[in-house]
């Protein structure tokens, strides 16, 4: 027992040997998500480049201005995901008329953790025609939606890849 063994070496003069406790390792994790660049044809009364809005969501509190995306479910392509996560978080239904490009970042995930993990995340995002449904912001993962002109949208993203695939998006429109 350990009273006996801490006893036996106070008589010999000696101190238990110290338990030291290592930090736990930081891990990292892989996320693969799919999103879009949902767009709709603007009214003619709308000045628009191309006569084109972009629909952008809100996040961290209306901080953040992105493209609607999320992770994949298991079993599901991406530009299955990327249409499920956009009518998810604005409400829109789209149809894919083109995929833009893959964006690569990382961040730490701190999150309800004790330990931040390391997050590596690609995200494929495709042009997205809007076909119907109504531009809405009553998902929980969204604070706020607007309709936006490509040229907004390239001043309101927070993200340079989510420029980006705007920026790509405007070739397709011009």
């Amino acid at each position: 027992d350990r009273r006996a063994y801490g006893s036996a070496l106070a008589q010999m003069n000696q101190t238990p040997p110290r338990i030291v406790k290592r930090p736990a390792r930081p891990t990292v994790r892989e996320s693969y998500s799919a999103g879009g660049v949902p767009f709709r044809r603007a009214e003619i009364s709308d000045a628009c480049a191309g006569g084109v809005q972009v629909a952008l969501i809100a996040t961290a509190g209306g901080r953040r201005w992105q493209l609607p995306k999320g992770r994949l479910e298991p079993g599901e392509e991406a530009v299955q995901a990327a249409i499920r996560e956009v009518e998810e978080e604005t409400g829109l239904r789209t149809v894919v008329e083109v995929f833009l490009r893959t964006v690569e970042y990382s961040y730490t995930d701190t999150y309800r953790r004790e330990i931040p993990e390391t997050v590596h995340k690609r995200v494929d995002f495709y042009l997205l025609r809007v076909v119907g449904g109504e531009l809405s912001d009553l998902s929980f993962e969204v604070d706020g939606v607007v309709w936006a002109t490509p040229e907004e949208a390239l001043r309101k993203l927070t993200f340079s890849g989510e420029r980006e695939c705007v920026r790509q998006a405007l070739e397709h429109w011009t």
